[in-house]
C-alpha cells in the first residue's frame, strides 16, 4: 500500500470518529422535556446525512465555538489540535441547542454503550497491535480514549489500522480522545 493510499485511509477514518463523537455527545445532553421546536433547530431539519453535518457545523459556531469545521467527505473532523475545548461550557451549550441537527443520532436506548461490546472493541483494538490500549471510559454514549495512556498518534497507520481492522466490532456511539501520545 502507497503512503498515499494511506494517508487516503487515515484521513477516512479520522472523518468518522468526530461524527461518531459529535453525535454520541449530543445524546448525553437530554432535554428536560420541553419543547423548543422554536430553536434554531426548526422543523425544516435536513435529512441528507452531508446537509446535517453541515447544518450542525453551522448551528455550533452559530452557537459559539467558532472555529467548528465544516464537514469532509460527510464528516466532522475535530482533533486535538483544532483549538476547540470539547469540555467547555461554551461546547456543551453549543451541543444543547443543536442536538437536534446531530448528524450520527444516538448510541442507543439512552444514549448508553453496552461494557460488554465495549470491552470486545478494545480487545480488537489490542489484538491488532496496540498492546497498551486503555479501557475506554464510557460517558454520556461515548467511549472516552487517554491517548497520553497509548504512546501512538491517533492519525498514524498503527492506530488507523486496528480502528479499520475492528470497525465491526465498535459498539456505537462516539470516540473522544483526550490527552497528547507521549
Amino acid at each position: 500500500m502507497t503512503h498515499t493510499q494511506n494517508a487516503a485511509r487515515v484521513r477516512a477514518l479520522l472523518a468518522l470518529a468526530p461524527v461518531l463523537l459529535a453525535g454520541a455527545l449530543l445524546t448525553g445532553c437530554s432535554g428536560d422535556g420541553d419543547d423548543t421546536s422554536g430553536d434554531s433547530a426548526s422543523s425544516s431539519k435536513p435529512t441528507d446525512p452531508k446537509d446535517k453535518a453541515l447544518a450542525f457545523s453551522e448551528c455550533m459556531r452559530e452557537n459559539g465555538v467558532e472555529n467548528f469545521p465544516d464537514p469532509t467527505d460527510g464528516g466532522i473532523k475535530l482533533t486535538p489540535d483544532s483549538g476547540i475545548d470539547m469540555n467547555s461550557d461554551t461546547f456543551t451549550q453549543a451541543q444543547e441547542a443543536c442536538r437536534d441537527l446531530s448528524p450520527q443520532g444516538d448510541a442507543g436506548p439512552g444514549g448508553q454503550l453496552d461494557p460488554a461490546k465495549v470491552a470486545v472493541w478494545a480487545d480488537c483494538i489490542r489484538a491488532e497491535g496496540l498492546k497498551d490500549f486503555p479501557d475506554p471510559e464510557v460517558k454520556n454514549g461515548a467511549m472516552e480514549i487517554d491517548m497520553s495512556k497509548l504512546g501512538v498518534e491517533p492519525d498514524s497507520d498503527e492506530f488507523q489500522g486496528a480502528m479499520q481492522a475492528c470497525r465491526d466490532k465498535s459498539p456505537g456511539g462516539g470516540i473522544i480522545m483526550k490527552g497528547a501520545p507521549k
